[in-house]
């Protein structure tokens, strides 16, 4: 079966990168940890902006995160109004990028989703970031799960109707298997009557799955993936109570992943860790 094809790097690298899709455990945070630690690799010290209310990312990045709070429901009942207000520390941050050319990387949750696309709309954001000339990506990730790849086709479709001038593009998320079903199977039908032709139009990432067991202990002990790849394997022991030969393991796993990770999503987001790229 045809896949979507990967595309190009995109030049300049982005000044805005979006992460989101409706449906939630598809990912988005571990995409958003990977874009900004490429981004860190090649020297660039990406600003956040967190719209959810998970800690990991501000335990993750302290002091480089700005976190949009949800809105109340009676509050948006009493006055819609309050959206834009509520979104008001998203649209500071994009004034900065303006402002100094530090990229900014949103990591939109999954019930906040759609609030961010009322919000794109009602503000006419599109209208914004073409005006300020900004080059902005949306990554919608999923995972060969359907109810994923349901999420995946909606929001990649409400991406492109409220944001029609940035550019989308589908992150197929490995971790939980390829995306091969069963002929005829209802997955099946999904992804080649949807999610395929989707990726077809707007491009496509295939994000591959670290080794089973060695990210899970890393995550779980509060590291990013570049504290992990700088460590000594004496303190990657302390830090997962495994042994040395394990600890050794995980590092080497992560450091593979991490390089193709690089090779997959770094010309989306401007990033060449093989080779100097000057944006």
């Amino acid at each position: 079966m045809a896949r979507p094809a990967q595309q190009p790097l995109l030049k300049p690298r982005p000044d805005l990168i979006f992460i989101g899709s409706e449906k939630g455990g598809v990912g988005k945070s571990f995409v958003t940890s990977l874009c900004v630690d490429l981004l860190d690799v090649v020297g660039v010290a990406a600003r956040i902006v967190q719209i959810d209310d998970q800690e990991r990312l501000p335990t993750l990045y302290p002091g480089r995160v700005t976190t949009v709070p949800t809105p109340k429901l009676a509050d948006l009942r009493r006055d819609p109004g309050v959206i834009v207000s509520t979104f008001d520390p998203l649209f500071s941050a994009i004034e900065q990028t303006v402002s100094d050319k530090v990229p900014t990387v949103i990591d939109i949750g999954g019930p906040q989703q759609s609030l961010v696309e009322q919000y794109c709309s009602l503000v006419d954001l599109d209208e914004e970031l073409t005006h300020a000339g900004l080059n902005t990506i949306w990554l919608v990730p999923t995972t060969a799960e359907p109810e994923s790849m349901r999420g995946a086709v909606r929001t990649a479709t409400a991406v492109r109707r409220v944001l029609p001038g940035v550019t989308n593009r589908l992150i197929l998320n490995l971790r939980d298997g390829l995306f091969h079903f069963y002929p005829g199977a209802p997955a099946d039908l999904l992804w080649r009557e949807q999610l395929l032709p989707l990726g077809k139009a707007t491009g496509a990432i295939e994000l591959p799955a670290i080794a089973p067991g060695s990210w899970q202990p890393c995550e779980a002990a509060g590291q990013r993936f570049l504290d992990i790849i700088a460590a000594d394997v004496a303190n990657i022991q302390a830090l997962t109570g495994r042994s040395r030969p394990m600890a050794k393991v995980l590092r080497g796993d992560i450091a593979a992943f991490m390089a193709a990770a690089n090779h997959s999503l770094g010309p989306a987001i401007g990033v060449d860790i093989g080779g100097a790229n000057d944006h």
